[in-house]
């Protein structure tokens, strides 16, 4: 009986005494902060980019040289070289898409992820939207023709300096829509896009020591893509202000 009787009292404590329950928060693991890549691989992003770019571009231009030199008329000659460069400049940013990274210039028109560039804080002199495609497009012909006059004079040698050049600032200009729509990186948007500007600068001189013409025909596009810098830099700039 006296058994009985103490079960009965710790029975008795246990249905009184409260259950904690622990929380769903502190059940479930807390989620893992996404990390950030950090500079160097953000250069390191931008560098294999454009090396890639580079690589394939002028394998395909090697290519075309290969076959042009096949055709035995001249003026087949030069109507094929004209469709190979309006292919290698509007089709550059394909190249990009080609290995998993979408951009901007591929589709002049349309901006990646709109929300986030509206959201983003601009200039009081930032162009209106049909300003850039209204001027990359015949900035685009122009360097079809200029790239083609200055090929034809180095007698459509593919490793020549100034072709070279002025790949790597195709390639450039993909890379610098990547990172800046993309993957929102306006301050390694600027970065890219200086460079892509000094090496666009550095093409067109090259240029003008094999054909003056071609070099008078990219330089618009020179002038263009300091705007375009320049408006990166403000973005950036005022972004980073408001935190």
């Amino acid at each position: 009986m006296a058994r009985l009787l103490v079960v009965s009292l710790f029975a008795c404590a246990a249905a009184s005494s409260p259950v904690r329950r622990q929380s769903p928060t502190a059940l479930t693991a807390a989620a893992p902060k996404p990390v950030l890549p950090t500079p160097a691989a953000k250069l390191l992003d931008v560098g294999v980019s454009a090396a890639s770019e580079t690589v394939i571009l002028l394998m395909g231009l090697k290519m075309a040289a290969l076959a042009i030199e096949q055709l035995s008329e001249g003026r087949s000659k030069a109507i094929v070289a004209q469709l190979v460069w309006l292919v290698v400049i509007q089709g550059s940013a394909r190249v990009q898409g080609l290995m998993g990274i979408n951009n901007q210039v591929g589709r002049p028109t349309k901006v990646l992820n709109p929300q986030w560039y509206d959201s983003l804080v601009k200039p009081s002199w930032n162009p209106p939207a049909w300003a850039f495609p209204a001027a990359w497009i015949p900035l685009k012909l122009l360097q079809v023709f200029a790239a083609n006059l200055a090929w034809q004079s180095l007698d459509r040698r593919v490793f020549a300096l100034p072709i070279v050049l002025f790949v790597v600032h195709l390639a450039l200009g993909d890379v610098w829509n990547a990172q800046f729509f993309l993957k929102q990186r306006p301050l390694t948007g600027v970065f890219v896009i200086f460079t892509f500007w000094g090496v666009l600068l550095a093409a067109t001189r090259s240029f003008y020591g094999v054909n003056p013409t071609a070099a008078l025909l990219v330089a618009p596009t020179c002038v263009w893509v300091l705007v375009a810098a320049s408006l990166n830099l403000d973005v950036w700039y005022l972004n980073s202000l408001r935190g």
